[in-house]
This record gives C-alpha cells, structure tokens and sequence, in this order.
C-alpha cells in the first residue's frame, strides 16, 4: 500500500514546464504518463510516520515508491508537506514550485535520504523552459565525504590492487603471498597516515575535523594490530613482542609530562628523589624506549663532591647501581634469531643477582631500582602495577615477560590484565580486545561502529589472507559478511557527484549480491552531461544490466524531449527499443503536418542513421519525406511507387491514411492527363479499401478533426479543393482512373 493519499498521488505530473508554446501531452510515451507510476523516478512528495520506521522500505520495479506493510489507518492522517504543494501555473521561481521528500535510510542508521521534484531555478537554467530534477540523492548526518575524496579515491586504488593480487604469480607461494599481503596492508596504513596529515595541516581545526582525526587513528590502531595478529603468519624469529611494542608506541604514544609533574622537578633540586621522574622512567621502561630511559638514568648521576667520605661512598654505590641498570639495559638480548634461549637465561639471571645486591640507606630509590629490574625480569605484578591501561599493561607484560611468544599466546596473558584493568565500552578498546582474544568476528562487529571504510576494507583483506580458514575456525562468518560490508560502505558513494563510479567498482567486486544492488542504482545516478551518461551506460554494459541500461537511456531521450531536441531523442529512443514513444513522436511530426502542410521534420531525420534496420515509425517519417522530396523534383512514378509503399505499412495513425489518399488524387489525375501509368488496378482497389477503413465510426471524431485542420492550408499549399471529409474526391477519382486503365488496356 502506498505511503501517500490517494488525492495526493498526481501532485507531480510529468509535464515539460514550457510556457509557450503550449505543453507536450507526454501521456503517450512508455513509462511516464505520470509521474508516481514512472520507473525513473521515486514518488515522495510528503512525509508521514511510516518514513521514520524500519519496516518502509524502497520497493523495487515498476512504480518504485516507498512502501509499507499494512498501512495503519492513524498514519495516514498524519501526513506532513515539507514544501508548499506544487503550481501548474505558476511561471516563476519560489519556494511553492518545488516539492521534497526525506527518508531515514534503510540500510545506514545514520544517513537520510532527499528526493526533490520541482521546477529547478530560472537562475540556473538561464532559458524560459524548466526541467524536473529527477534523480536521489543521499545526504549523511556523520561526516562529508568530500573530504575523504583523496582518501577514498588513495584507498580504492590499493584494494583494486588487492583484487588482482589472487591472479598474480606470487600468490601461488604461501611465503611470497604473505609478503603481499603485508604490502597491501602498509599501502593502507600509509593511506590513513596521509589522511590524518592532511587534517592536521588544517589551519582551524573545529569539533567535525577532530573527530575525524580521533576516528582515523582509531582505524590505524586496529588495523596495525590486525597486521601483526594474523597479517603474518610465517616465523618471524621472535618478533611479535616487538612489533606489538612499536604498535603501542605509534599508535598510543607517550604523553608529554602534565604541568605538575613539571612543576615537581622544577622545584625539586635532585630529580632522584621525586615521583615524577620514576614515575616517567617506569614508563619508558614498560614500553622498551630504552635509549630515553637510559638518558633518563644518566641525569640523576651526581658529581662526587669532596665532603666526607660516607657522602662519597654513598653517592658512589648511587651511581654505580645506575651504571649496573644502564648496562643491564643494553646489555639485554634482542628477538632476532633463534640463538636468544641461553642469552636470555643468562640475561635474566644478571638482572635477579643485581636486584639482591642492592641494599641502600634511602629506601625509596631502593625501591624504584628493584622495582625497574622487577619489570626488566618480566615480574608480571610489578608490571602491572606500573603500567596505566590494559594495552600498556598487556603489551609490556608480552615484551618483558613473554618475548618469545606467538600470536596464538597472547590470549593466555589477557586474564591478569583484565582482573587488573576494565575495559573502556567505547568500540575501538572492544574492538582491540577482541582482536587480542582472536575473535575476529566480535571485533568487526564493533568496528561497524568506527567507520564504514575500515569495516569493509578490512574484512576484504582478512578474507584473502584466510584461504585456509583459520582465523576464525569454522564458524567463522567473515567470509559471509565481506559483500554485504563492503556494500554499505560503496552505497554512499553513488549518489556523490564525483566519487559514484568508485563505488560501482566497489560493487564489481561483490561477486553475489553486487549486481543486484547496481541494478537498484544505477538508474538513480544524476546525469547532466552526454560524458557522465555514456560512462553510467559503460558500467551498466559491463555488467549486463539490459533492463537499466534501457532504462537509463530512455531517460537521456527523455530529457533531450523536454527541450525538443528530437533528433537527439529519436536516437536515444532508438538505442532503447522504446518502439511506442517513436511512435509518439513520429504522431508529432505528423500532427505538425497537418497543422501546416509542410515537412517540418527534415533536418531531424538528417541527423539520424535510417536504414532498413531502423525503427519502423522513423522509416516510415524517412520514406514520406522521400514521397515530398520526389514531387518536388517531379519524379511522379517513383513519388507513387513510395506512398503506396507508405499506405501498405498501415505505421501512421488510421486518420492519417486519409492524407495519404488525398495525396494519391493530383498523381491519378496527373497520370490520366499525360497517359501515364503510375498505380496499378490493385493499387486501386487497395485506395477504396483504405477509405473504408478511415471512414470508420471508431476514429469519426479524430479524422474530422484532421481535415477541419488540413482546410486552413490546403488549397494554398497546394491549389485544388479535392478534400472532404467523405473522402468523396479519392474515391471519385479512383473510378475514373480505374476505367482509364481498362480503356488503354483493351487498346
């Protein structure tokens, strides 16, 4: 049932908006005798309920229009005009000649959609006539996609490479398709890096631009720790500790010191003996910048001053603990090699005697020395201690504590994190920790949440390194979700003026459901120009879509008709097969004929390609110009051979037979005068036949019409009074020269 009242439904008519001359009846050509039933166009002129509710929904086919279930009788009567109703005869520019719509969007919780119909401005057009603005447009409540336009166009580029990545020959190789893989990957994390630079070069930053900048390093960080928890797979020689470190460190780094800490080493003469700076040491140490750390130790080295000698021996044992952590620091062995088990044991058992050999008068620096080496040793709790989130916590207990650990280990050290630390609800942390726990389905269910791009974008290239479906097991539903992600991340960008063609690419590649969703928009695209359309036809041939591509052109010849470029429209009617709108047309050139007696439609069919093959109503219109051509340059036997020709086909309307034989008078007259033998005796009998069949009482009304009109110019056209709406004159004629051609035939 329709959204909109039954006396609501013809508010928009299809009607050419020309003020003179007078309006074309557009009632005869295929699929717009109005305008709620056309199939190019949605009819949503008024808003009710039903808009706001999830059950309305975009109905497909023929008089596409929002639709809903059982309709409640309440609702109806709630109907809302955004805009005045629409005038007819109104011939200027206001506010009441346009009509909108909007419409919560099925599919994008935070995008609308705005239909609008109406005349568009005489501002714009510069010209007296007006044309409907036809098509949808799609207008989101979360971001402007024009600022992402060298994002989007950066990214879609690297995932066409991604496409073609399964037909290459490294992908046969597991070692070189990981090496791929990865490369692809970095593409993307380079192309969220120069996003996020291009935003911060922005002079004035306001609320919309920092949001945009908070959302692409939360793409980053997720997409980074995707990378290196399944990314790559092969042995990467002890490796994940550390790019896990430098993960945490690009993507949450260490925040600058606050103004009270600041204010406490300024005002404290020994930096030693201050919170802050152990404070700020514990975390250069959890996240492994051990060159900051080491510099870090080295301030606090005191200059042995000639005192006492329990001061120098004191200051001394200080500075040569700060000497044994240092050297403890650097001295600790890299993951790089399979040759690390014995140096690491060794390593670790330096640390533990220096952490008992250290007994000091000040207890507090006691403390934070054992505490560093604690944390150097792995100690889980004094890492945890130390640490100021579950990532910063997580990532050092694996680096310090488990260093040799694979991805497959890095679930069984979230359980002390987690008992530890809570997890912010907002969807990235949720997504990150889904990650860490493997669950890669969960995760992406948050970052549905984060942004459209990273959904989609990420589970495709998931999809192509899982070939073997481990990443999930199997009940993984990554793969089943991969289209239907990646369509709603292209559907805002067909409607987008410049980025629409992107976006059916995105659709090529879903091998299912693609298709199906380009057919419902490829015919919503706004074209204005012949370059935009050929490339809409280009997509619609390059993926068979035969109804659309129709349609589409249909719609070109649709609006060549409303500025009466026929020849224009003829063509475009022509490449769609729209049979009964030629027709129309053709009625047209035929109608201006009778109006005036001359052939209007020359220069129209001297644009056209007509041949054999081309529609009947053009041959038709090709061969009765011919007929005028040969009597004009007195060629009378091949002038008749072409009306009987014309007459035979039965293409024009019935009345117009009637001109055809009126035609036929002043060449039998002609003939009898000079003997010559232009029609046969079945010409004849075929000439009564056809005034029966214009005499007809179904089409009396239109063939008295005709003549009334032809009378006003058809003596001074063309000399003789041999018209009637009898048909007298035809058929008196073909009695005389019928008997003419039995006279010379017995001679």
């Amino acid at each position: 049932m329709s959204l909109f009242p039954e006396h609501n439904s013809n508010i928009l008519q299809f009607t050419p908006f020309t003020f003179e001359p007078p309006p074309v009846d557009y009632s005869q050509f295929e699929g717009i005798s109005s305008f709620p039933s056309s199939t190019q166009f949605y009819e949503a002129s008024v808003i009710t309920e039903a808009f706001l509710k999830e059950d309305a929904y975009l109905g497909k086919g023929k008089g596409k229009q929002v639709e809903e279930n059982d309709l409640k009788p309440e609702t109806r009567k709630q109907t809302i005009f955004l805009n005045p109703l629409f005038k007819y005869d109104s011939n200027f520019w206001s506010t009441s000649n346009q009509s909108t719509g909007v419409k919560f969007h099925p599919t994008r919780s935070k995008d609308f959609a705005c239909y609008v119909f109406g005349k568009e401005p005489k501002e714009k057009v510069k010209k007296e006539s007006f044309t409907l603005d036809t098509q949808i447009y799609n207008c989101s409540l979360v971001h402007d996609i024009d600022s992402r336009r060298v994002f989007y166009n950066e990214a879609f580029s690297i995932f066409r490479e991604a496409a073609r990545a399964p037909f290459s020959k490294e992908w046969r190789e597991k070692s070189m398709r990981e090496k791929l893989l990865c490369d692809i990957s970095w593409n993307y994390v380079n192309a969220i890096v120069n996003h996020i630079k291009s935003l911060q070069e922005i002079p004035i930053k306001d609320k919309q631009i920092q949001n945009e900048i908070s959302t692409f390093r939360d793409m980053m960080a997720i997409w980074e720790l995707c990378r290196i928890m399944y990314f790559i797979k092969s042995e990467r020689y002890q490796r994940l500790s550390t790019d896990l470190l430098t993960w945490l460190n690009e993507c949450y780094p260490l925040g600058a010191l606050t103004e009270e800490e600041l204010n406490e080493l300024r005002d404290s003469p020994n930096h030693r003996n201050t919170v802050a700076f152990w404070s700020r040491l514990y975390k250069l140490i959890l996240r492994g910048l051990f060159p900051q750390a080491i510099n870090f130790l080295r301030s606090i080295i005191m200059a042995v001053e000639i005192t006492s000698d329990q001061i120098i021996n004191r200051e001394i044992i200080i500075n040569d603990i700060i000497q044994s952590v240092i050297k403890c620091i650097k001295s600790r062995p890299k993951m790089s090699s399979y040759d690390t088990g014995l140096a690491w044991r060794n390593w670790l058992s330096q640390c533990s005697q220096l952490q008992k050999s250290i007994i000091l008068e000040n207890k507090f620096l006691e403390e934070n020395f054992i505490m560093i080496l604690k944390i150097l040793s792995g100690d889980p709790d004094a890492i945890l201690a130390k640490s100021s989130s579950w990532l910063e916590g997580l990532v050092a207990l694996v680096y310090h504590k488990y260093p040799k650990c694979e991805t497959s280990d890095v679930r069984s050290t979230l359980g002390p994190v987690f008992i530890r630390f809570s997890v912010h609800p907002d969807p990235t942390s949720q997504a990150l920790k889904r990650i860490f726990y493997q669950r890669i389905d969960d995760a992406l269910s948050y970052c549905k949440h984060i942004d459209p791009w990273l959904l989609s974008h990420l589970t495709d290239l998931l999809c192509k390194t899982d070939l073997d479906e481990t990443i999930g097991g199997k009940s993984l539903l990554l793969h089943q979700h991969r289209e239907g992600y990646l369509i709603k991340f292209a559907e805002p960008l067909l409607t987008h003026s410049t980025l629409w063609q992107v976006g059916f690419k995105y659709l090529e590649h879903c091998e299912k459901f693609g298709k199906v969703f380009m057919e419902e928009f490829v015919g919503k695209i706004p074209f204005d120009n012949e370059r935009k359309f050929e490339k809409i036809l280009k997509i619609c041939e390059d993926n068979g879509l035969k109804f659309d591509e129709k349609c589409i052109i249909t719609t070109m010849g649709t609006k060549y008709m409303q500025i009466k470029r026929y020849a224009s429209t003829i063509i475009y009617y022509m490449r769609a097969g729209k049979d009964e709108s030629l027709k129309a047309i053709c009625n047209i050139f035929l109608t201006q004929y009778v109006e005036s007696g001359k052939i209007m439609f020359s220069e129209v069919l001297d644009s056209i390609p007509v041949d054999k093959n081309s529609n009947e109503s053009v041959n038709f219109l090709s061969r009765y110009r011919l007929y005028h051509s040969l009597i004009q340059d007195e060629f009378y036997v091949q002038a008749a051979q072409v009306l009987v020709e014309c007459l035979r086909s039965e293409i024009s309307p019935k009345e117009f037979w009637g001109v055809l034989l009126f035609h036929t008078v002043p060449l039998m007259k002609l003939g009898r005068r000079k003997g010559i033998k232009l029609f046969e005796k079945i010409h004849i009998d075929e000439f009564i036949y056809y005034c029966s069949q214009v005499l007809d009482k179904r089409i009396e009304d239109s063939w008295l019409k005709l003549v009334q009109r032809m009378k006003r110019w058809h003596y001074k056209e063309t000399g003789y009074f041999d018209i009637s709406e009898d048909l007298n004159p035809v058929k008196i004629e073909c009695e005389r020269y019928k008997k003419n051609l039995e006279k010379n035939h017995s001679v």
